[in-house]
């Protein structure tokens, strides 16, 4: 099982690339930073001339965009590259050793460590380059809420694609599922100011808990929220990969013998 993972990920960085690898590369670093910038100069023409303070003491404006963006960024290619993992190698899965969950597994692993590269760049760059401090407050956490926010693109995934598969109709909605969750996990916006109410629908969502926590960890004087526990992502998380491995388990020859 390793070996074929192995081999699968070092296929999928030839085949997540492209042909022209420079470019390749390039576009995976500018497609979260565009954003960043751009919602940094927003954000920042608002404060100068309203001349309110958006974000607390110590804080960067570029910093929180980049921590909550490049890291949500990796969960949404992971659901992305889960859904549509399995119609790219589906000639392979005429080799016996070669499953479905192989390429799951090697394309969870590909994206992780592009962005976990990608997120190290940026922080390089804003603090030895541009003068902003990027250095994380706790390091460890901030790298555990990194990988469980992995974990989580993958358990999300695996049961997208199954019910990808499964149920035809989901398949034109099911793609827009990052979006809705980009907006609500949080990602560029402080959760401090949405209201009350709105704030206990959002709680529902686990992902919020993780880029909230990551951001926790990250900053020295981000405030707390009440709500906010890392344990609910992770037994969410962990439900739901019982109930993908589950439909797996099934499935698992009309994954491999069907195009989505």
């Amino acid at each position: 099982m390793i070996n074929v993972i192995y081999a699968l990920f070092f296929r999928e960085i030839k085949t997540r690339f492209g042909k022209n690898r420079r470019l390749g590369y390039a576009l995976v670093i500018a497609e979260p930073m565009i954003q960043v910038v751009v919602i940094t100069s927003i954000i920042t023409a608002i404060r100068e001339h309203s001349r309110t303070i958006i974000m607390p003491q110590g804080v960067s404006i570029f910093m929180f965009l980049a921590v909550g963006i490049i890291p949500f960024f990796m969960f949404r290619n992971i659901l992305t590259q889960l859904m549509g993992g399995i119609q790219a190698n589906l000639g392979l899965f005429a080799y016996k050793p070669v499953k479905p969950i192989h390429v799951f597994i090697a394309r969870t692993l590909l994206e992780s460590f592009i962005f976990f590269f990608v997120i190290l760049l940026v922080f390089f760059l804003a603090q030895w380059v541009f003068g902003i401090y990027a250095v994380p407050k706790h390091f460890l956490e901030v790298y555990l809420c990194f990988v469980l926010l992995a974990f989580s693109g993958f358990c999300l995934g695996l049961c997208l694609t199954i019910l990808n598969h499964l149920v035809e109709p989901s398949r034109k909605i099911l793609p827009y599922t990052g979006i809705l969750l980009y907006i609500a996990s949080a990602v560029v916006y402080p959760i401090w100011i949405v209201p009350t109410n709105l704030l206990e629908i959002l709680l529902y969502n686990p992902y919020i808990h993780i880029t909230e926590t990551l951001k926790i960890n990250y900053f020295d004087n981000y405030p707390v929220t009440e709500g906010i526990d890392i344990t609910y992502p992770i037994i969410f998380n962990l439900v739901i990969l019982f109930i993908g491995l589950w439909f797996y388990y099934y499935k698992r020859q009309e994954l491999a013998a069907d195009p989505l």
